[in-house]
């Protein structure tokens, strides 16, 4: 296991992003819509790569103008068992972003990012994709489910 902080990064090496990203959707990420609407466009992918938790910005959370609303009880549940998950020696994977028009949206991730900045790190591990993320590509966030660390 490759642990760098908070962030287990076995398995990932720049030159096989895509591929990796692709088995964690499809597995422990849960989120297989997502994964398929990854492949209805090439990718350039980059990492992982350190980057500050300011420049990064959440698509999903309980503030009404997120793209992706979650119930505000939904939200603080899964955000709390990750920061115990944390705060006892437990490991999550980097973020999935993707750059637009400079600015890193948070596309898988978004709950180990809030856990993170709840416990003051200042920079997390991504992979991240340049190019467009269309919304509407598939509607991969509905079928999100909770994924216990």
């Amino acid at each position: 296991m490759t642990r760098r902080g908070h962030f287990d990064l076995s398995g990932i090496s720049p030159d096989r992003v895509a591929d990796w990203v692709d088995a964690y959707l499809r597995g422990p990420g849960g989120n297989v819509p997502f994964a398929d609407g990854l492949k209805l466009a090439p990718r350039h992918w980059e990492g992982p790569n350190l980057v500050a938790v300011g420049d990064l910005q959440r698509c999903c959370g309980p503030e009404p103008e997120m793209e992706y609303v979650m119930p505000p009880t939904s939200w603080t549940d899964r955000v709390s068992r990750l920061v115990s998950h944390l705060q006892s020696g437990g490991l999550v994977p980097p973020l999935i972003v993707n750059r637009q028009e400079g600015v890193l949206s948070v596309r898988d991730g978004n709950h180990r990012l809030a856990a993170l900045q709840g416990l003051g790190v200042a920079e997390v591990w991504v992979l991240e994709w340049g190019g467009t993320f269309r919304h509407g590509d598939t509607d991969w966030n509905r079928s999100q489910t909770p994924i216990d660390p």
